[in-house]
């Protein structure tokens, strides 16, 4: 073998073991990308963690379901009284005189209130009580009322409790009947239309009158 073989055969050599080793370096380059990529596709997976509640969603007052709601206010509700009819009868009768009570109270109010003398009736009241009596105007008008009252052809004739008259003044005062318990205020509304057609209720210029079901008073004056 001479010198020129011996040299091709070493860089034959050295050139062989340079394409070995680029070969083995290339491909270490080339799989080391390729973990590192599977390994960071790993690390980008999501991972699935639960929501964190903020401390002031946690405080937040969730609003409550509407039947709790309705629950709620019935609650708040003032409990209203028994009917009459659930209570016990001890009960029931201690309720009913209560109302009668209290009704009963209501009507004497109100009975007194009609029968409180007004403005015309007390003038009237104070000038009878000042006058003298006119005997003859005063006897033919207190004769006329007693006429009228058996001549007026009424359902049921009240009884004469004072009839008397001054000088320009009158002060009747009318009952109703003993023995008539049906006699109210529509005997009074007959008998009062009746007297507004006579002469005698004519000369009167001033008028008034109280009733209740069982009398009836009036003041009458020829003057204003």
């Amino acid at each position: 073998m001479n010198k020129n073989n011996v040299l091709i055969l070493g860089i034959g050599f050295i050139a062989g073991v340079g394409l070995t080793w680029g070969y083995f370096s290339l491909a270490s380059s080339d799989s080391t990308p390729a973990k590192l990529q599977h390994v960071d596709t790993k690390q980008q997976t999501p991972l699935v963690q639960p929501a964190k509640i903020s401390e002031a969603t946690a405080k937040r007052v969730v609003p409550a379901a509407p039947e709790q709601s309705a629950r709620l206010e019935q609650k708040d509700i003032s409990p209203k009284p028994e009917p009459l009819d659930e209570l016990p009868l001890e009960e029931q009768v201690t309720q009913l005189k209560l109302q009668l009570a209290k009704q009963k109270s209501v009507m004497e109010s109100v009975v007194k209130q009609l029968r409180a003398p007004n403005d015309v009736q007390a003038a009237l009241q104070a000038q009878f009580d000042e006058q003298q009596r006119d005997e003859e105007w005063a006897y033919q008008t207190e004769t006329a009322l007693q006429d009228f009252l058996l001549t007026a052809d009424l359902a049921s004739i009240p009884d004469i409790v004072s009839a008397e008259c001054k000088t320009s003044v009158c002060k009747f005062k009318l009952a109703a009947p003993t023995d008539n318990d049906s006699f109210d205020h529509t005997q009074w509304r007959e008998l009062n239309d009746k007297l507004m057609k006579q002469k005698l209720w004519l000369q009167f210029k001033r008028t008034t009158s109280t009733s209740s079901d069982t009398e009836l008073t009036l003041l009458m004056a020829k003057e204003l």
